[in-house]
């Protein structure tokens, strides 16, 4: 681990860029390091792998890479709005100068806030604390009886339904799985109605190209009032994932593009897989992947100055047995680690990890990798995780069980970053000599006063005896988690818009489908 002191000397030693930053926001940026003054004793460091000296010439080969190499980006107007702002373009190919870059990074905010239906569900990003959402894209779905299965528009409502109940998740996705019983040119339309209806928290937009973006906008507008109100107040946020290596797809740019104009947060989100899209070695492809995030920087401050960009990856290994995605794999725990860090470095909220395995069932490989890959997220200082909750199979099933089960994981991991408060009440002096050698303190008036909140108390977890648990069925965590999630299912009642706006929103939905 780096001492926090060294990398922050090391920032003002090189270039006008990490200078500006860190006095525009060097206040914020010194609270995330330094130990709390009274109050909470929260996580005082994170895990760093990158020296000073790492970080900087990753980022001298990243600006390299744009400048001489360049990204692709197949739509004309991205390239345009680029080209007008003095970056090189040849054919679809954009070289993007140093000056250009380093003016943009200083653009994007350090943190905000994406407004949720419900104000009290408002979520900060960058901010100092993790925010949790749940799996993405997963073309499969998987629940303890049915067993592995496509799933359908039901599915997915129900799983937006329980997301909407656990506390710990701070966001309703958007590609929570693929519904296939939807016709696919208008499933986002469907899904997008789905989060909007059945939760109140802030949601995932769709990064479907530009008619997914739109589709967003114009639901997002009817949810709070009008479209206008949206313009520069961020109310959701879109992943916008790279074509690694070096490039993107016509329809993340197309999103980008759309999300940028009206102000809303992007994730730019790399994917490659180190020894097939990016080089094997871990050094080599933090420096791509670093170059392909910054140039969805750079467009999307080009489009709308100030726009809120979230730096992003969940790129891994490629396993060379199986051609496999490794996420459960330690490199993996390492490049999250690093694109934290990589992150602070530029001053940006970060994005990566999450509670994720290889296991193809919620086993007990899938709690230890699971729980490493989201411990480590949270010791890295990672802002935004997407993939907190109910991944299994290397991204390619979405678990009933598993939602559950890292949920109680978030909410484990949130309270031990949280640490201890020590003050006079939480030193306990007059109750400790009170009770005195030999006694206890179980009704004691200060144990009362405090057991409810002192500890983490699990959902889940089997704290019985063996009679005891024996007594109640011998459950394990999977089948323990399948009673759960029916449980919130038929208890939970989520707090739907008004009778208008839902006719509104159906009304959207049958004419654009």
């Amino acid at each position: 681990m780096i001492p926090c002191n060294r990398y922050s000397r090391a920032i003002f030693l090189w270039r006008p860029l990490a200078y500006i930053r860190y006095t525009r926001n060097g206040q914020a940026g010194r609270k995330r390091y330094h130990c709390s003054r009274g109050g909470r004793s929260m996580l005082q460091r994170f895990v760093e792998f990158l020296t000073p000296e790492d970080v900087l010439r990753i980022h001298e080969q990243s600006m390299r890479l744009l400048e001489e190499v360049g990204v692709e980006m197949p739509v004309e107007a991205a390239r345009e709005v680029l080209r007008r702002r003095g970056a090189r373009v040849e054919g679809t190919r954009v070289h993007l100068p140093r000056r250009l870059v380093e003016e943009s990074i200083r653009l994007a905010p350090s943190r905000f806030t994406i407004h949720a239906r419900n104000p009290q569900k408002d979520v900060v990003v960058g901010g100092g604390n993790p925010v949790f959402a749940p799996g993405y894209g997963a073309p499969f779905l998987m629940d303890h009886e049915k067993g592995q299965r496509y799933a359908t528009m039901e599915d997915y409502q129900n799983l937006v339904r329980i997301i909407d109940a656990l506390p710990h998740l701070d966001l309703s996705g958007h590609l929570l799985v693929e519904p296939h019983d939807v016709p696919a040119g208008s499933a986002h339309l469907h899904m997008l109605m789905a989060h909007l209806r059945y939760s109140d928290k802030p949601f995932i937009a769709s990064s479907n190209g530009q008619k997914g973006a739109q589709a967003t906008l114009d639901m997002a507008g009817i949810v709070f009032g009008d479209r206008d109100a949206l313009r520069n107040k961020p109310v959701t946020i879109a992943l916008i994932n790279t074509l690694s290596p070096l490039g993107f797809a016509s329809e993340m740019l197309e999103a980008l593009m759309a999300f940028a104009e009206w102000g809303q947060p992007v994730v730019i989100a790399s994917m490659a897989q180190a020894g097939a899209t990016a080089p094997v070695t871990l050094a080599g492809m933090i420096a791509q992947i670093n170059a392909e995030i910054l140039s969805g920087v750079v467009l999307a401050q080009a489009i709308n100055p100030g726009t809120p960009v979230v730096y992003g990856s969940t790129s891994t290994i490629m396993d060379m047995n199986t051609a496999a995605a490794a996420i459960g794999s330690p490199e993996y725990s390492i490049l999250v680690a690093c694109q934290a860090q990589m992150g602070r470095f530029y001053g940006l909220p970060s994005r990566s990890g999450g509670s994720l395995t290889d296991s193809q069932v919620p086993d007990a490989q899938a709690g230890l990798e699971s729980m490493m890959s989201l411990l480590t997220t949270v010791n890295a200082g990672i802002d935004f995780v997407l993939h907190a909750a109910g991944i299994l199979g290397s991204y390619l099933t979405f678990s009933y069980e598993k939602l559950v089960i890292d949920h109680e994981i978030c909410g484990m991991v949130r309270r031990y970053r949280q640490g201890l408060d020590v003050n006079t009440e939480t030193l306990a002096y007059d109750t400790i000599a009170g009770v005195g050698p030999g006694g206890n303190f179980l009704m004691d008036e200060h144990t009362l006063r405090h057991f409810r909140n002192a500890f983490y108390m699990p959902r889940l977890c089997n704290r019985d005896a063996l009679p005891a648990w024996q007594e109640k069925g011998s459950t394990d965590m999977a089948q323990r988690a399948h009673q759960y999630w029916q449980r919130l299912l038929q208890t939970h009642q989520p707090a739907e818009p008004e009778a208008i706006t839902i006719r509104a929103l159906e009304a959207y939905v049958e004419r654009h489908a």
